[in-house]
Formats: C-alpha cells, sequence, structure tokens
C-alpha cells in the first residue's frame, strides 16, 4: 500500500492532475466504506470509479497510478473480509483490473487528442501571429461585406484600427465612391464558390488618399463545404506600378531616341545640301532673291539646330557651349513660339535692351524656352498672356530669364514636386512628366538656377539665372572670321552612300584645291590607295562600316589618313561602332567652312605624324 501510495504521490507531483487527486479520494473513501459493509456488498465494486475519475487527466500513467491503488486497496479489504484465495476474491479484482485498462486506454485516446488539439491550437496561433505581422492586409468579411477580421497590416494600410472596422460594411472603408455594384458582383461571385483576383484596382484610405492595390479575395467554407465567408490579401503596389510605368516610359524614350537617330540621320543629309547649295547660290542671286535664299539658308539653320536638340533630348549627350546674346535667342524664338501656343494665347516678349551675354549650347536655350512656353499654353485653356523677359540681375553677374503666365496656377504641393522627373498633372496621353525635369537640369548644367512662384487662380513665373558672359565677350577682340579652307591637289576619296551628299562634298572638294573623288564599288584589293591623301567616310553605311572599311584600308596601307562623317548623334556611334573619343567625327549637316576646316585639319595632323616618323 505504502508503495503504490508513493508512485500515486510522484505522479501527482509530477502532473499535479485534480483528476488524480480526485481517483485516490474516491478509492480510498469506497474502500473503507466496503470494509465495514458485508463481504457480499455490491459497493465494493465501486473502487473502480477511481480510474474512472482519473481518466480525464489524459495521463494514463496516472491511470494506472489509481488503478493499482485500487487493485491494493480491493486486494486488502477483500483479504481482511476473509476472501483471501476465494473466487469472489479474484473476481473482484480481475473487475477492478479491467476497469483499469478500459479508463487508460481512454486516457490514452484523450491525450493523443489533446495534444493534436494543442498542435493545431499552435498552429493557429503561429498563423495569426503571422498574418497580424503581415505587411498585406488580411481582411474577411460575411458574405453581405461586413468585415469580420481586421490584422495589423490593413491597420497600418487603411488607417483605421480593428475595433473601428470590424462590423462595419467593407464598402464604407476602403472602396472609392460609386463602387456598389462591384461588390455585388464580387461578392455573388465569391457565394458561387468563385475566387476573385483583382491585379490593379484602386483603394481609399481612412485620410482620403487612394493607392493601387492588388487583391486576391475567396470564399471561406465550413466542415459542409458551404461558403460561409469570405476572405482577402490586399497588398500597396502603388511604388510597383511606378516603377513599371517609369519603366514602359524610359523604354519609350529609348525607342524615341532609335527612331529620333535613324531620322536625324536622313534629315541631317538632306539638310546639308540644302545648306550649301544655298551657300553656293548666294554669290549668284542679287536684290529680292538674295533675300528669298537668305531666308531659306536661315530656315535650315533652324531646322538644324532642331534636329540637334531632338538627339539631345533622347540622348542625353554633352554639348557644345558657345558665348551667346539671351535677347537674340527669345527674339529669334518668339515668332516660332506664337505659332505653336495657339491663336487664343498671346505671347509677349520683352528683352532687355542691353545685350544678355550667356555661356551655354544655343539648342538647349531655346528647348528651355519651348518647354517652359507649352507649358503656359497648357495652364490657359481658355487663353491668356504670356510673357519672356530678359534683365541683368545682381550687379549684372546673373542674366535673368523670366516666363510668367496667366493661367491657373500651382498648389504648393504640386509646386514642390514641379521639377521631379516623370511627375505631372497632365492626362497620360498629354504628359510625360519629363519637360520641367529636363529644364531643371539644362539650368543646372549651365551653371543656374531656376525658382517659381505660382498662386491658384493668379498665374505662375519660373524665373531662370544664368552666369553672365559678358567678361568674355569684353575680354575677346572679335570672333576671327571662318576662312575657307584651300587644298594642293590632295586626293580626297569620298564614301557616302547618299548620291547626293557625295556630289556635294565631291563639288566643295574639288572647287577648294582639291582632287576629290568617289569610292567604287568594285573589290577593296584592285583599289589604288597609294596616291589617296585622306578617306573621308560616312560611318554608317549600307551592309558596312566605315570603321570596318578603314581597317581593311589600312592593312594594305597603315599610314591611311582618315575623317569620319556621320549623321548620328556622336556619342551614339562611338558606342557602336568603338570609335576613341581622341578620333575626330564630322557632324551632318556640314557647311562648306565645317567640312574644309575638318579635312585640313585631319591632312595636318597625318603630316605631323609622318613628319614626327621621319625625324
Amino acid at each position: 500500500m505504502e508503495t503504490i501510495l508513493s508512485l500515486g504521490t510522484r505522479v501527482r507531483g509530477r502532473l499535479a492532475s485534480p483528476y488524480i487527486v480526485a481517483g485516490l479520494a474516491t478509492v480510498t473513501a469506497l474502500a473503507a466504506a466496503s470494509a465495514l459493509l458485508p463481504r457480499q456488498s455490491l459497493i465494493f465494486g465501486m473502487v473502480a470509479l477511481g480510474p474512472a475519475l482519473a481518466a480525464p487527466s489524459a495521463c494514463p500513467a496516472a491511470v494506472l497510478a489509481v488503478g493499482g491503488y485500487a487493485l491494493a486497496a480491493s486486494f486488502a479489504v477483500s483479504t481482511w473480509q476473509g476472501l483471501l484465495g476465494s473466487a469472489g476474491q479474484v473476481f473482484r479484482l480481475v473487475f477492478v483490473a479491467v476497469a483499469v485498462v478500459i479508463c487508460w486506454f481512454l486516457a490514452l485516446h484523450h491525450q493523443r487528442m489533446l495534444r493534436a488539439s494543442g498542435a493545431a491550437a499552435r498552429e493557429r496561433e503561429r498563423l495569426a501571429a503571422v498574418a497580424e505581422q503581415s505587411s498585406d492586409a488580411i481582411i474577411a468579411s460575411t458574405l453581405d461585406g461586413v468585415v469580420t477580421a481586421w490584422n495589423g497590416g490593413a491597420e497600418r494600410m487603411y488607417g483605421w484600427r480593428a475595433d473601428e472596422a470590424i462590423g462595419r460594411p467593407l464598402a464604407d472603408l476602403i472602396l472609392p465612391a460609386g463602387s456598389d455594384d462591384v461588390v455585388r458582383e464580387v461578392l455573388a461571385r465569391l457565394a458561387r464558390g468563385e475566387q476573385v483576383t483583382h491585379a490593379e484596382t484602386k483603394r481609399v484610405r481612412r485620410d482620403g488618399t487612394t493607392f493601387l492595390a492588388s487583391v486576391i479575395v475567396w470564399p471561406v467554407r465550413d466542415e459542409h463545404g458551404a461558403v460561409v465567408a469570405a476572405a482577402a490579401t490586399e497588398r500597396d503596389i502603388t511604388e510597383e506600378a511606378t516603377a513599371r510605368e517609369r519603366t514602359a516610359r524610359a523604354d519609350r524614350m529609348e525607342s524615341l531616341g532609335q527612331l529620333a537617330g535613324g531620322v536625324a540621320h536622313d534629315f541631317n543629309n538632306l539638310l546639308a545640301i540644302i545648306l550649301n547649295y544655298a551657300d553656293f547660290l548666294a554669290d549668284e542671286v542679287t536684290g529680292d532673291a538674295a533675300d528669298d535664299l537668305a531666308r531659306i539658308r536661315n530656315a535650315a539653320d533652324r531646322a538644324r539646330s532642331l534636329t540637334g536638340q531632338l538627339l539631345l533630348f533622347a540622348k542625353r549627350e554633352p554639348t557644345q557651349v558657345e558665348v551667346i546674346d539671351l535677347n537674340e535667342v527669345v527674339a529669334e524664338a518668339a515668332e516660332l513660339l506664337s505659332r505653336s501656343i495657339g491663336e487664343n494665347i498671346r505671347l509677349i516678349s520683352r528683352p532687355a535692351a542691353e545685350p544678355m551675354p550667356v555661356r551655354a549650347n544655343r539648342g538647349r536655350l531655346d528647348q528651355i524656352l519651348l518647354n517652359l512656353v507649352i507649358n503656359a499654353r497648357d495652364a490657359m485653356p481658355g487663353g491668356g498672356v504670356v510673357s519672356v523677359e530678359t534683365d541683368l540681375v545682381e550687379a549684372g553677374h546673373y542674366v535673368q530669364l523670366t516666363v510668367s503666365d496667366n493661367g491657373c496656377g500651382m498648389t504648393p504641393e504640386v509646386r514642390d514636386r514641379l521639377f521631379e522627373p516623370f511627375f505631372t498633372t497632365k492626362p497620360a496621353d498629354r504628359g510625360t512628366g519629363l519637360g520641367l525635369a529636363t529644364v531643371y537640369g539644362i539650368v543646372g548644367d549651365a551653371g543656374g538656377t531656376i525658382g517659381v512662384e505660382s498662386t491658384p487662380g493668379v498665374g505662375t513665373m519660373f524665373r531662370i539665372l544664368l552666369p553672365s558672359a559678358a567678361a568674355e565677350v569684353t575680354s575677346t577682340a572679335g570672333p576671327a572670321r571662318d576662312e575657307h579652307g584651300h587644298g594642293h591637289g590632295e586626293l580626297i576619296m569620298v564614301v557616302e552612300d547618299d548620291d547626293f551628299v557625295s556630289d556635294l562634298v565631291i563639288r566643295i572638294l574639288r572647287d577648294h584645291g582639291y582632287r576629290a573623288t568617289a569610292f567604287g564599288d568594285g573589290p577593296l584589293a584592285a583599289l589604288d590607295i597609294h596616291d589617296v591623301a585622306l578617306l573621308l567616310t560616312d560611318v554608317v553605311l549600307r551592309g558596312r562600316s566605315g570603321p570596318m572599311l578603314a581597317a581593311r584600308l589600312r592593312v594594305r596601307r597603315p599610314d591611311l589618313p582618315v575623317l569620319f562623317m556621320s549623321g548620328y548623334s556622336d556619342a551614339e556611334v562611338r558606342r557602336e561602332h568603338g570609335i576613341d573619343i581622341a578620333v575626330p567625327i564630322l557632324q551632318k549637316p556640314f557647311t562648306a567652312v565645317e567640312l574644309l576646316a575638318g579635312v585640313g585639319e585631319a591632312l595636318n595632323t597625318a603630316r605631323a605624324a609622318h613628319h614626327a616618323e621621319n625625324s
């Protein structure tokens, strides 16, 4: 008995279960009662209640402890009653043992069920913790759209606390106005057991701001498979969508750059013909015809500048700068800009009386004016006035360009983001968000600053400050007049796919003392290049390239001088064809002066190199 009690104490101490205490107490009480009653009393069998009371503890060892105690009590009481060795004692002991075994199996089964349910509960707790900490919004609702669950991600994403959201219609919390039909359709599909996915849809935060979200909504079923609720995961994809849009815009810009390069190449060939043949005629016509020809020449120069602007914008290439009078830029751009902004908008140009010299690229100054004036036009859909003014400020150290309008103006929030790349308040089909960002970059590259003042309903004023180049103008004795270079019978081999351009180049060279010939279509091996003083070749040729042609000819004559020409952007052809930055490229469209200067410099460089080798 002491051994059994000791075992029961250890088990009780280890498990501390009230079921075990109840079982031991019951066995003790019933055994004592049985000892006081006649030995035939049925109350003796009730000691089997002890293991039964211990079974809910879900501890098989505890059941065995209580059962062992019950068997020991049964044996002791029956022996005390004089039943030792009798069939009655054996029956009583067998009855208690069977009850113990049954209770042991029940406790074991209960233990396994508790362990399984405990593991499931712990798994649910882990899942609940994961859901609570998720950055995605996890929301559950009834099939009527009333919120029943709202995790921490939903609180952070939408601004509503869980206690504020639960019990309220989902449409009142996160959906834009006018979404009732969409909600009904989604709930109907969920009730049919369908999953609903929106790769990109609008959502509304508590403060009223909207954003883009990806949403997956699925039906929740009960144990019978019936749809009883809905659950959704929602993710803020605003930044991802913005990144995709920027990538798409960058791809479009790359395509524009490639298109611009191809168009500019052919257009530059045409401009070269127009410019130079206009120069040929300049000495042959007089009077009104000469004035008309000058206008043609001026228009070709402007077309040349615009082509350069297109390439600069598409490729972001470094540009050549020069000292330019800003007044001249404003005056010459006024006529073109007036036609660009429409008849209901008046352009007022007020250049300063004195010169406004700045050191900049002419094409980029035109681009600044174009972007700012077009931006002003878009701010005045009903018409208005745009003013362009120049002035000297800060004791003459800076030249100020002011472009103002009386349009719709801007809010402080828009003004603060005005120069961000890809930021625009215009519709997607009208604005790229690159115009003012480009202006900002151009001004910064020129060492200047740009500021904006705007009032909603009143108008907007842009102020651009550029460093004055007056000191450079003063210190310069005057621009040296370009002189046409003259050859001394040197043979120039011209390689050009466009026959009109080839004829033009050959004519200019021959008119200025060179012998010039076009590259033939025969095999290179049969070509006599011994007397060629310079190979003048286009970089991009049909079916081949100028650098490859020059390399093959230099195998036969390593000292052959080469001058490349191209109508594509300088950086692009150097990158595509591996032309070193130190190698000069004559950019199309070129004038006769530029062509002759390039040829003369190439020949002088070759002579200097030859002289250095022989000395």
